[in-house]
């Protein structure tokens, strides 16, 4: 595939535009390849990650967080330094899909929602809401959704037996795409049928609910089996039946009280903060499952789903680890190093 065609493929789920002001989404180190036949995708670009890839023969790697937030000069050797030389030295592509994936509900970030079977989602904190149109094609279009105009502003895709049934675009590009689709794919005559307009909310965190409770017992019996939870934090009461469950991938802590706010029973989170237990511990029940474990499962997920949509490319997940472990205090003091 095409290296700006696997962009776009990318930004499909993880629009550019709609990273946060202080984040580094993108392109975090270029290479002089054009064609993108070999993916590996991981939660963190270390060193680690960085051999497995060129173990994998991989062209491009795709990861979650970002190289760095802050540019820097490879003035030492360092971590950095070594990662920067073995991408560059192996002609390499590194691309960080960080708040830009965050913030889209309908993408990977989603994938706990899905999980879990949850309706009526909502996001806990809007970043932006864009106003949005559906464009409904008669006969429906044969082509590959790849092939698409203007492909990373779509919104969404309906299609079937692999034809395009309609899609949804920004309210303002309707006209924009479809004078291009006829300029590049020629597949006419369609009709055009703008369905009901309607707004697409991106933002933080999401808030689900079931139509019936169910016990703290079944909930946790369900978080376990997803996530492989062996530990988890908590702070606050712990409810007797859940119904209404709210998360946020990674951190988002400070989510936690808009969540009950919104009524969630109980909150998910991946690195709360002592002070913000302190001021979640009254309103609800709050669950630090780990920042590793809820976006190393979403790495996974958007792995699979881009295998699943994407041909003659091979993707490999390249597994991460926690920096963080528990350990017995007694183990420690009695370590001596030796042997």
């Amino acid at each position: 595939m095409q290296l700006t065609d696997f962009i776009n493929v990318i930004q499909e789920d993880a629009p550019l535009d709609l990273a946060l002001d202080w984040d580094k989404s993108g392109i975090q180190v270029a290479a002089e390849k054009k064609d993108i036949n070999t993916v590996g995708i991981g939660l963190d670009p270390s060193l680690e990650t960085v051999e497995q890839a060129i173990n994998l023969n991989c062209d491009f790697l795709l990861c979650h967080h970002p190289l760095c937030l802050r540019p820097r000069m490879p003035d030492k050797i360092d971590s950095f330094h070594r990662i920067l030389s073995l991408l560059l030295r192996n002609d390499i592509w590194l691309y960080s899909a960080h708040t830009s994936l965050d913030v889209n509900p309908r993408g990977p970030a989603g994938w706990l929602a899905r999980e879990l079977h949850l309706e009526n989602c909502r996001t806990i904190l809007p970043t932006r809401t864009v106003q949005s149109e559906t464009l409904s094609f008669d006969p429906p279009l044969h082509v590959d959704r790849h092939e698409l105009p203007m492909a990373s502003e779509i919104m969404e895709i309906v299609h079937a037996q692999k034809k395009i049934l309609r899609v949804v675009v920004p309210r303002g590009i309707s006209d924009s795409f479809l004078a291009k689709l006829e300029e590049e794919i020629g597949f006419f005559p369609f009709e055009r049928r703008p369905g009901p307009g309607y707004e697409q909310v991106f933002g933080l965190g999401l808030m689900g609910s079931w139509k019936k409770k169910i016990t703290f017992f079944e909930f946790m019996k369900k978080l376990e089996h997803i996530l492989d939870l062996e530990r988890v934090i908590c702070a606050g009461k712990q409810p007797e039946y859940v119904q209404k469950v709210a998360y946020c991938p990674g951190s988002g802590g400070e989510l936690g009280a808009k969540a009950f706010g919104m009524g969630a029973d109980i909150f998910i989170s991946g690195d709360l903060k002592y002070h913000q237990a302190q001021e979640l511990e009254a309103l609800g029940f709050t669950l630090d499952v780990g920042h590793f474990i809820l976006e190393e499962k979403m790495m996974l997920n958007w792995c699979e789903q881009l295998n699943r949509k994407t041909a003659g490319v091979s993707y490999y997940f390249i597994k991460g680890r926690t920096p963080l472990h528990v350990s017995d205090v007694h183990a420690l003091k009695n370590y001596s190093g030796e042997g």
